[in-house]
């Protein structure tokens, strides 16, 4: 030992370095070197450096294993931190050759609390695949090698990192336009709201990618409320001006709302037969975690997730094994996910599909659609649907009732009272049946399921992928694609029949995208019956007569609902149109009629 050096002691003292006693606390317990390595957020190789006294990160040049002064038998602290040359064989400690030395007593120039350290490290040392010196009374003996193994480590040293952590804040991302009143709209791309009242009513305000990139164009969507805009893996607030971008790869947003986010999870592994299990992440309106949720099932796309009011909980349809659905409930404040509603399982029936909802103007619950296909072409449906009913659940998941309708699509009305859908009807007395040219809107009791009556050579399934309502926010009527003078438009029905309103043409162009009328199709305003958005561009109002819109110049609608599931302030729209699947129509338009004194059985009709 150098001059002035003082031997150090196993116990900490005052002012040491707290990982260092941490150390000699570890040493002196016996722990294995991986645990110490793990204790001290070090690696495996660090710890064994640390034992020996050398930096984190360097080995020795020296292929011995020194032990620090405080563990070191007297010999080797005495000399300095040196060491001994070996004993020649048959000194102190030896042996015959290739016998395996024998464990070290204690109080033989060894500390019992020494001992114990330089036994866990040479444990250590053969769990790691390292080299250790057995040794005997303070002296080497001979080396002993261990193959490497893997040393295994806790699964809950291992965190997994939140899912969110892929999801970012960004600038510059999303750049923002505005047009005055009247002012065409020459953008390619972007998604724009019009306003339809107050100050600046007629004026456009747009946002659009700073940087589309990609192999085509953006798809743009509005969140419900139309808070946040959204697109690809970048999401913006249109309030605050914030923006938010991730890898598509890690996650894909399914839903959006004024109070918060679903993201599902992104991740490989899945065969092609097994059940998909995913992760979903809800946010709060600041896209922080609410809670985490593991399914089993695919995303239906015919009914998009949705939030209840306040964001707490979002309702969301998973496609189960052999095509049957159910809707499950997902609560932000609990973590638990529940099914709420599994429509029953019918043997001759092939499967089930659930349409997308609509709130109840009570506030307190919600109008689920969902049809069943058979196994075979109906012989008396000439839209291939078996049934539609129409289940009233409430925003904490109870079932409230359930109606059946004899219609390909149901549309209820906001009050839940009446329900109406399209059929094309038979030909009585046709054997087999044969089927009408035309096709006929059956207006029906919301509660029975009666049929109440009928708009001959009428359409409600319009629009180029135009989702949303057909009726008006305050029950009074429906709006429907009517013949009315050998010409094609659009006409609101009253809710009993009594009446029928052709409603005039939209004023803006009507070649190329806007040449037929299914592409220029009307959706009623969810809180003001006055309000008919058209081809997501153009609004009318009832009540003055007045119309507000919009002059795409360069690319065609999207197909984004123009209302967005929010109030009636401001219509959407996206750009630019999107390639689909095109169902043929079944049936033609002749005059339009109203139809009463209807057999009792609305599925007589």
């Amino acid at each position: 030992m150098a001059e002035g050096e003082q031997r150090r002691e196993l116990r900490p003292t005052e002012g040491a370095d707290a990982t260092s006693r941490l150390l000699e606390e570890l040493l002196a317990e016996g722990r294995p070197v991986a645990e110490i390595a793990v204790r001290l957020g070090i690696s495996v190789p660090d710890a064994h450096a640390r034992i020996r006294g050398a930096p984190p990160g360097r080995e020795l040049e020296d292929a011995g294993p020194p032990l620090p002064p405080s563990l070191a038998p007297p010999e080797q602290a005495g000399s300095g931190g040196k060491r001994r040359a070996p004993p020649a064989p048959g000194g102190v400690g030896g042996g015959p050759p290739g016998r395996r030395p024998s464990a070290p007593e204690p109080g033989r120039g060894l500390s019992r609390r020494a001992f114990l350290a330089l036994a866990a490290a040479g444990v250590a040392g053969l769990a790691t695949g390292g080299t250790f010196l057995a040794m005997r009374g303070g002296e080497e003996e001979d080396t002993v090698v261990r193959p490497p193994r893997p040393v295994p480590v806790p699964p809950t040293l291992t965190p997994v990192p939140p899912a969110l952590t892929a999801l970012q804040p960004a600038t510059g991302i999303f750049k923002e336009l505005t047009l005055e009143p009247g002012q065409p709209l020459t953008e390619e791309h972007g998604i724009f709201f019009l306003r339809t009242r107050g100050e600046g009513a007629g004026s456009v305000t747009g946002w659009q990618l700073a940087e589309p990139g990609g192999a085509g164009p953006p798809v743009y969507r509005a969140g419900a409320g139309r808070r946040f805009i959204a697109t690809g893996g970048a999401l913006h607030e249109r309030t605050t001006g914030r923006s938010w971008t991730w890898p598509e790869d890690r996650l894909r947003l399914l839903g959006l709302s004024d109070y918060g986010a679903l993201f599902e999870v992104m991740e490989d592994g899945l065969g092609p037969h097994l059940t998909k299990r995913a992760r979903y992440v809800l946010t709060n309106g600041q896209l922080e975690e609410r809670a985490e949720f593991e399914l089993t099932g695919t995303v239906l796309p015919s009914i998009p997730p949705f939030f209840a009011p306040g964001g707490r909980r979002v309702f969301l349809a998973l496609e189960q094994p052999q095509q049957y659905p159910s809707l499950f409930m997902l609560d932000g404040a609990t973590g638990k996910a529940s099914t709420v509603f599994a429509p029953q399982r019918q043997r001759t029936l092939q499967r089930i599909l659930l349409h997308a909802t609509t709130p109840a103007s009570d506030g307190e619950s919600f109008l689920l659609p969902f049809s069943y296909w058979p196994t075979r072409p109906p012989l008396t449906l000439g839209y291939g649907i078996f049934a539609t009913f129409v289940a009233r659940l409430g925003w904490a998941g109870d079932h409230l009732g359930v109606t059946r309708v004899r219609v390909d699509r149901a549309f209820v009305s906001p009050d839940g009272s009446l329900a109406a859908g399209e059929r094309v009807l038979a030909v009585p007395g046709t054997e087999p049946p044969l089927f009408e040219e035309t096709s006929t809107v059956l207006v029906f009791d919301g509660q029975t399921g009666r049929n109440l009556f009928r708009v001959r050579s009428a359409r409600l399934n319009y629009g180029d992928e135009l989702g949303g309502a057909r009726w008006l926010a305050d029950s009074s009527g429906v709006v429907m694609q009517t013949k009315i003078g050998g010409k094609v438009g659009y006409s609101f029905v009253s809710r009993d029949g009594s009446r029928l309103e052709p409603l005039p043409e939209p004023p803006g162009p009507s070649e190329e995208w806007f040449r037929h009328p299914d592409m220029r199709g009307a959706a009623p305003s969810p809180d003001d019956p006055s309000l008919i958005a058209f081809g997501r561009t153009d609004l009318y109002d009832r009540a003055s007569g007045g119309w507000t819109s919009m002059n795409p110049t360069e690319a065609a609608p999207a197909h984004v609902g123009p209302w967005a599931g929010a109030g009636s302030d401001e219509v959407v729209l996206a750009l630019p149109h999107r390639p689909h699947r095109m169902f043929p129509l079944l049936a033609d338009l002749d005059e339009t009629r109203i139809e009463h004194n209807l057999p009792s059985e609305g599925d007589d009709a």
